[in-house]
């Protein structure tokens, strides 16, 4: 409380400073220009505060207009785009029973992960498809497929986002952001453009029992004829690596001519990754069929290891091979939240609506009095400024005035 008070009597000894040299104002050019001065500094302060206490107008300045135009970082955009969007709030909202989400596993039955492109696709140039959630609950993988019109062909990039450790499970995926995501895919099909109506996708099949690595599939076709072939891809978290085992077709191709004489090349099969073996976290399995117009002609269940060293025929009559199902997915619960629970939730939502809008009055209220308490303080400051350079003038006028006779030297007399 001193300073404001110390300044509001510097400021009453200013002006009655004015007052006390009305000559000396009107004679002495500098004080006159000090005083001036300082008018008009108060004056600019005082429509600064004013124009801050009114809401904003199209009207300004080019150093303001240069300010809300210069261009935002990345950083800003983010942290715009992340705000909690500013919808109109419905006093009368009814508040109306939600569904519920919970987890199951991605894998079940296993190989059944599939990717669909939707037409809505054409449209958007990119989608996102559903994730994987890794059975630590740490990681979220999902592809991410392009849409490119001049060649009415598509790519797909397989991103990482890692998961908040601090939130419950269901709420670590519902709120996994894209925003979030690695900036490195960590696989990517073929970009080239140029081989039109051709489709390229990654599906993510499973996790292996200690979420190091992942199974994927890249689905390769053509839009007007159907799958050309799937390529088994597995990364490794650890060693952040990709790698394409191909060997598996390369097995199978060789098995089936050597000793049934069909050459594959003039035929059309395809494999279906279906996870990682329950008996050796180091193999993957895999089913294999060919197409006959008809009914498919079952080409075994075989298994590859992690290195494509080593591939293995399984079986030639049974594809229900033991895999380990470890991933899970966001899917909609059958059951929705009671009655009871969005009464309680609407009576709270509706105290904190009020306490959010009583708080956002007082900080207004807050704000606008520390506006005016700045200006009062600038103003007073000010007025100090130009006392202190009066009275150093008016000291300075003293000392430099010349001094008067006495009597016995302007008389000669002792």
């Amino acid at each position: 409380m001193f300073s404001p008070l110390a300044s509001m009597l510097m400021a009453a000894k200013l002006q009655f400073t004015q007052l006390k040299y009305p000559i000396l104002k009107r004679q002495d050019k500098t004080v006159s220009e000090y005083l001036y001065k300082n008018d008009v500094d108060k004056q600019e302060v005082k429509e600064k505060y004013e124009k801050s206490i009114l809401p904003e107008s199209g009207y300004m300045t080019v150093e303001e207009y240069e300010s809300k135009s210069r261009a935002k970082t990345k950083r800003e955009i983010s942290a715009k785009i992340l705000k909690e969007p500013d919808f109109p709030k419905d006093e009368n909202m009814v508040y109306v029973p939600q569904h519920k989400f919970k987890l199951v596993k991605y894998n079940d039955p296993a190989g059944c992960p599939e990717l669909t492109l939707p037409r809505k696709l054409n449209f958007d140039r990119q989608i996102n498809a559903q994730g994987i959630v890794s059975g630590d609950y740490k990681k979220l993988v999902y592809p991410a497929v392009y849409y490119y019109a001049e060649g009415d062909c598509t790519s797909c990039d397989l991103f990482l986002i890692n998961l908040n450790p601090t939130l419950p499970n269901v709420e670590k995926v519902q709120k996994a952001n894209v925003l979030n995501k690695e900036p490195q895919p960590l696989i990517s099909t073929s970009k080239d453009i140029d081989e039109k109506f051709v489709f390229r996708t990654l599906t993510p099949i499973d996790f292996s029992s200690d979420n190091s690595k992942l199974v994927v599939k890249e689905k390769i076709g053509f839009r007007h004829d159907g799958i050309w072939k799937t390529e088994l891809w597995v990364y490794d978290f650890n060693k952040k690596q990709a790698k394409r085992l191909p060997q598996i077709r390369d097995a199978i191709v060789t098995y089936w001519e050597m000793n049934s004489g069909v050459d594959f090349d003039y035929k059309r099969w395809d494999i279906y990754p279906m996870g990682f073996d329950a008996n050796n976290e180091n193999r993957i399995v895999v089913c294999a069929y060919a197409y006959t117009g008809d009914v498919p002609k079952f080409l075994g269940t075989w298994s590859i290891d992690m290195d494509g060293e080593n591939t293995k025929l399984e079986s030639l009559t049974n594809a229900t091979f033991p895999v380990s199902i470890i991933g899970y997915k966001l899917v909609e619960d059958s059951e929705v939240t009671p009655i009871s629970e969005i009464e309680f939730e609407a009576k709270m939502a509706k105290e904190k609506e009020k306490a959010a809008k009583k708080q956002e009055k007082a900080d207004k209220k807050l704000d606008e009095e520390i506006k005016r308490l700045e200006y009062v303080r600038k103003t007073h400051e000010m007025d100090m400024e130009t006392m202190i350079k009066i009275q150093e003038r008016e000291k300075k006028l003293k000392e430099t005035k010349p001094k008067t006779k006495t009597k016995e030297a302007v008389t000669g007399e002792l």
